[in-house]
């Protein structure tokens, strides 16, 4: 989804929308991801050249014009990383008008319990406590939020309910893939993309996790 908003913009109002994206059910966590693998993705018509952070790709099943999940490139058919976490890391965006206000306290009174926060530069993160996507998910997981060009990147890292890796890694995570996309959506800016590659077919009764947390 892409909505324009006003100038100024409070981040509380685009986690609503941001959230609303995330909408994980009935898809299935079994079986095994091959051939899904995608180095990078183009979003919101071209204008965000979404970037994974080392060892993640996106899965092309995902890709929709504001919407796409990464996960551990071998779990789509890419290969292994030994340093990178088992995880999920979804990216939404929604379009603004001049610069939007980003910071932690736009969590707060929302359904979800800030652990901790953090603000880097542009980049606002917190880890939480809530509701996952899915229920083979871990109930702590990591959210944050950046300005890309005329969007918001919203982000959020999720891991399998027995795991805690994210407790360490979930932050350095979100950085990376916000560093990563500001700088290649730079390039994305000056050259039309091109989508060819990242054009998804229709999702599978499978769901797009399949084999994600294996």
């Amino acid at each position: 989804m892409s909505t324009g908003t006003s100038k100024g913009v409070l981040l509380g109002t685009l986690l609503l929308t941001l959230s609303a994206c995330e909408d994980f059910a009935g898809l299935n966590l079994a079986g095994t991801g091959e051939g899904f693998a995608l180095s990078g993705a183009n979003l919101a018509g071209g204008t965000v050249k979404l970037m994974p952070p080392p060892g993640f790709c996106v899965d092309k099943r995902s890709v929709r014009d504001s919407f796409a999940i990464m996960a551990r490139c071998d779990t789509l058919g890419g290969q292994h990383t030994a340093d990178a976490p088992l995880a999920i890391i979804t990216a939404t965006t929604v379009a603004v008008d001049g610069a939007a206000q980003i910071d932690t306290s736009a969590f707060e009174g929302t359904s979800e319990t800030v652990l901790q926060r953090t603000e880097d530069g542009a980049l606002a993160v917190v880890q939480v406590t809530g509701a996952p996507p899915s229920p083979d998910m871990r109930g702590t997981y990591w959210r944050g939020a950046a300005q890309v060009g005329n969007q918001v990147l919203g982000l959020a890292a999720y891991e399998d309910a027995n795991s805690t890796a994210l407790d360490q890694l979930g932050q350095s995570l979100l950085t990376q893939t916000v560093e990563r996309t500001q700088e290649q959506s730079v390039v994305a800016a000056v050259v039309p993309p091109d989508n060819s590659a990242t054009s998804p077919p229709k999702p599978s009764g499978n769901g797009f996790f399949a084999g994600l947390f294996e």
